[in-house]
């Protein structure tokens, strides 16, 4: 078999001209050392991070070393298979994504996740070299566990321990995916342990290069700690064996505090509305809504609303659905104005006949671009108190995400309508109406995802398998939403040897080792 080098062996670093000019430059020369600054090293890797969590930018293949706005589709796909959104009746359809007999070419994550972890790894290596540079070698453990952990939660097994260790290693083997995550609390708490070791006047402030937390420490750690949560929670139920060792790893450091309604895990170097390309705009915002021209975006033409999300949130008189949907321009009924496709039908409705992605979503070319949102992290402690992971009120911090969520997609009169909406004696939406806890805080979390989270709702569904009502395409060729994707075709050249260790890959019955 022919092999080149694996893309986890090399080294992509960051180089930066000017944090607000050129934000999503990426100069890829694994040969020679990189000259810049950890401060523009942090800045590009944050700026990217949000990039593929809010548009799944791939490589470009037309400028080497850049990061396109042009998707993958992985984060689209399952926002489909979780009910959120369909394809457009406008266009050709499908055949893969309606019938979900995809290929190993389709909705790959593995080679931009990879590339930006590298540079991660960069920086948490020559930051380690200084202890000065505390602060910066924290952030990059941290952020190397989330990214880690996300592609954990699409391949399961993966390279992890041999990564990044070019000369020595340019074939990784794969560690299995369980493995992985023990290793990823080991990092998290080495991360959180070394920020409150340093002193202000021993460590430098990366400030504004951090353009996630503008360098308030305490943030990262409570950023640190719902990641935590979030590797513990989604092996709960799965390892009771474990749930004690889970448990103590996340009370040893729960006092430092999660993500919580006053403050969400969110990337803004300073996002501009007038670059034609649009790099400079949000990269949700240009994905799916407009461009600096105002022209509409081919995905935000392309995704439209899914007639499940629609219902699930009309029947339980939810207000946001004003907020995650457009009205359709040319309703089949004015009455009706809120109108999604059946996912697979072979006669959608064509764009103005059908709701578009919403302005509680697109709200505009500057908007944060959440990596983690409070409502997830409440919903995470919800579920935790539930468990006794954790010894809050679990109906408060239910309460408390969806409140969140109303208030991030700006809901009129935010706090109070939510009150209304979960007063409302319906199961799933009022605590108490609710005799399954897990479901009612999944359903939730699946709605509060809507958009920003689509990857992280298919993980939970996956894990819960809430909602249960979920519709697979008509056109499916098998009555299931797919388990997960295969590995990429490039890992078959690169990596051949190492990936046949994993055996044969099915997208209808192999599961992440978590899953249900």
């Amino acid at each position: 078999m022919k092999k080149t080098f694996s893309i986890i062996a090399l080294s992509i670093l960051i180089s930066m001209s000017g944090c607000k000019k050129d934000f999503l430059s990426l100069e890829e020369n694994p040969n020679t050392p990189s000259t810049a600054t950890p401060q523009f090293q942090l800045s590009g890797a944050l700026v990217v991070s949000a990039n593929l969590y809010n548009a799944n930018a791939s490589t470009s293949t037309t400028t080497p070393g850049a990061i396109s706005l042009t998707t993958s589709g992985y984060a689209q796909t399952v926002g489909i298979w979780m009910g959120y959104w369909t394809a457009s009746g406008n266009y050709v359809p499908a055949s893969a994504l309606n019938t979900n007999n995809f290929t190993n070419t389709n909705y790959q994550i593995w080679t931009q996740f990879y590339l930006n972890l590298s540079n991660y790894d960069a920086l948490d290596k020559k930051a380690a070299t200084d202890p000065t540079l505390v602060y910066f070698s924290s952030i990059a453990k941290i952020m190397k566990a989330l990214e880690f952990q996300t592609l954990v939660d699409t391949y399961n097994n993966v390279p992890y321990s041999q990564a990044f260790k070019a000369p020595g290693v340019l074939f990784p083997a794969y560690d299995n995916g369980d493995v992985i995550y023990d290793d990823l609390m080991k990092q998290l708490d080495a991360a959180i342990a070394a920020i409150k070791a340093a002193t202000p006047a021993s460590a430098v402030n990366p400030g504004t290069s951090d353009v996630m937390f503008k360098g308030v420490m305490t943030n990262w750690i409570k950023f640190a700690n719902t990641i935590k949560l979030r590797l513990a929670i989604r092996q709960w139920n799965k390892f009771p064996a474990k749930q004690a060792a889970l448990k103590t790893a996340i009370t040893t450091t729960s006092t430092d505090g999660f993500i919580d309604q006053t403050f969400q895990a969110a990337v803004n170097p300073g996002y501009t509305n007038d670059d034609a390309n649009g790099y400079k705009q949000s990269p949700f915002y240009v994905s799916y809504g407009f461009n600096a021209t105002g022209a509409v975006s081919l995905p935000g033409d392309y995704y439209k609303a899914n007639a499940y999300a629609i219902n699930k949130l009309t029947t339980t008189n939810d207000p946001r659905l004003s907020r995650f949907y457009a009205p359709a321009s040319a309703p089949v009924n004015p009455l009706v104005p809120f109108v999604g496709n059946i996912y697979g039908s072979t006669a959608p409705t064509n764009n103005p006949k059908t709701s578009s992605i919403g302005p509680g979503l697109l709200k505009s070319a500057t908007q944060d671009a959440v990596i983690l949102s409070s409502a997830e992290s409440l919903f995470l402690q919800s579920e935790a108190s539930l468990y006794g992971i954790l010894t809050a009120n679990a109906q408060t911090l239910y309460e408390s995400g969806i409140s969140a969520s109303f208030t991030a997609l700006a809901v009129p009169n935010a706090t109070t309508a939510a009150a209304t909406y979960y007063a409302q004696p319906i199961t799933n939406v009022n605590w108490t109406a609710s005799a399954n806890k897990l479901a009612a805080i999944i359903n939730q979390k699946w709605t509060a995802l809507n958009g920003y989270g689509n990857i992280e709702a298919y993980n939970e569904y996956r894990r819960t398998g809430f909602p249960s009502d979920i519709p697979v395409s008509t056109q499916a060729t098998q009555p299931i939403i797919p388990t997960r994707i295969f590995y990429p075709s490039t890992e078959v050249s690169n990596n051949g040897d190492n990936l046949k260790t994993q055996g044969t890959i099915n997208q209808f019955s192999s599961k992440i080792f978590w899953a249900l």
